[in-house]
């Protein structure tokens, strides 16, 4: 399943792989909770740690890049900004509409095409390398 941490999306590193698991987490419970009809309780949750999580995860998970010398950087750090951008958009669509069905598909939406995107893939590249260099336990 999408929201089910695996071994390989280890980092190594604790800070970001405790990050990942939490991230995880909360998108299994957003599904959840729309599953059970119950997604405009969750929404707010949601929203709220988004905000929260990209600005302290991409900050982590970008020194960590810098402090190894990862090659991928500059393309990765695009992904966050662009990440961030849609989750400000996510944060005025909901400011705006509030807790209604369409938003709750569309912050599902989003968090799923992160994960599948960046998260199983851009971070796959990354924790490899990181493992190959002996990295991972730089500390943030």
């Amino acid at each position: 399943m999408l929201t089910t941490w695996r071994e390989e999306m280890a980092t190594g590193n604790d800070v970001i792989d405790g990050q990942h698991k939490e991230l995880l987490r909360r998108v299994a419970e957003m599904l959840k909770c729309a599953k059970e009809q119950r997604g405009h309780e969750e929404l707010g949750r949601l929203m709220w740690f988004l905000k929260k999580y990209v600005r302290q995860h991409f900050r982590a998970e970008e020194k960590l890049q810098l402090d190894c010398g990862f090659p991928g950087y500059e393309a990765h750090k695009l992904q966050h900004e662009l990440f961030f951008r849609e989750v400000l958009r996510l944060e005025r669509m909901y400011e705006e509409q509030g807790d209604n069905t369409v938003m709750i598909v569309a912050a599902i939406t989003a968090m799923c095409e992160w994960l599948r995107s960046h998260f199983n893939v851009t971070d796959k590249i990354m924790a490899e390398y990181l493992r190959e260099n002996g990295a991972e336990t730089i500390d943030n």
